[in-house]
């Protein structure tokens, strides 16, 4: 059995940027919170937690984000994955250099695996660029690969290659040629899991939906959901909601789990995943 701990939007700096965004200006909060709500980052039937008030620097989300690691460092997971969202602007170097120095808390012995979200390679938030995918991949290294651990396959994704398929010249075809490869190789057809992890959750209720923002946009939606499904992945885990959520698509577990950095519903918090040859179980504590 392997047992990991899956984290996702750490996003330090993103308080700060909603308060100064917001500061004196109750309509605009109210704007904010409705956006959310409209795009799907709020469960149906809930409201948003509280904006941000007064906020001028990253502590709380670098103290979320410490007492995650030392958490990890005190339970010894095989790994910890975070799906995107490492910071909320890319072109703040306090941010990446706050997150690079929380890292370096985690244990060695415990890999630190990361995907990233919109957030990361987006300059505008919403749609990735060249240069900014360049950047990440020097400063955090591969955006999408697969490693072992125990007998299950895992495969990280880069969900905004999807979303900007259009801006990144032959990145999708690249990454689907990857995906295709991974999920006939040896490890692939040797493993008794597989296991994928991307920022974006693939859809939030309706597979065919192309309203709703806080899912992979519908353009290459489908067509990745099959290939994952029908090539045995179990298990899809992602973020970018900023609270929990679950869905199935046939035979394949869809989990999103809550933000370290900033909840927009729920609770910051942190998932356990145990995977065996027989079960696949995970619960999301508080912190």
């Amino acid at each position: 059995m392997v047992e990991f701990m899956q984290l996702a939007d750490t996003q330090l700096g993103m308080q700060r940027h909603l308060s100064l965004q917001t500061m004196n200006n109750p309509a605009l909060r109210k704007q904010r919170q409705q956006k959310w709500i409209d795009n799907g980052f709020v469960p149906a039937g809930e409201m948003p937690n509280d904006l941000p008030e007064n906020v001028t620097d990253m502590q709380e989300e670098t103290n979320n984000f410490s007492n995650v690691i030392d958490i990890a460092n005190n339970i010894k997971p095989a790994f910890v994955m975070i799906c995107g969202d490492l910071v909320n602007n890319l072109e703040q170097s306090d941010q990446k250099d706050a997150f690079l120095s929380v890292t370096e808390r985690l244990d060695p012995e415990i890999p630190l695996k990361v995907v990233p979200g919109n957030h990361d390679v987006c300059p505008d938030f919403y749609n990735a660029s060249p240069d900014a995918l360049s950047e990440y991949r020097t400063i955090f290294g591969h955006d999408y690969y697969s490693f072992l651990a125990d007998e299950t396959l895992f495969i990280g994704l880069n969900s905004e290659i999807f979303d900007s398929s259009d801006l990144l010249g032959n990145e999708y075809a690249i990454q689907m040629e990857f995906i295709r490869d991974t999920l006939i190789s040896k490890e692939a057809t040797d493993a008794h899991t597989i296991c994928a992890f991307m920022h974006k959750p693939l859809f939030l209720e309706n597979p065919l939906d192309d309203e709703l923002h806080g899912q992979l946009k519908p353009a290459h939606r489908i067509e990745l959901m099959e290939l994952l499904e029908k090539s045995g992945v179990q298990l899809m885990l992602a973020g970018h909601l900023h609270h929990n959520r679950e869905a199935t698509y046939k035979n394949m577990q869809l989990v999103a789990s809550g933000a370290v950095g900033y909840p927009i519903s729920g609770s910051c918090g942190y998932r356990l995943v145990s995977i065996s040859p027989e079960t696949i179980a995970h619960e999301y504590y508080s912190l």
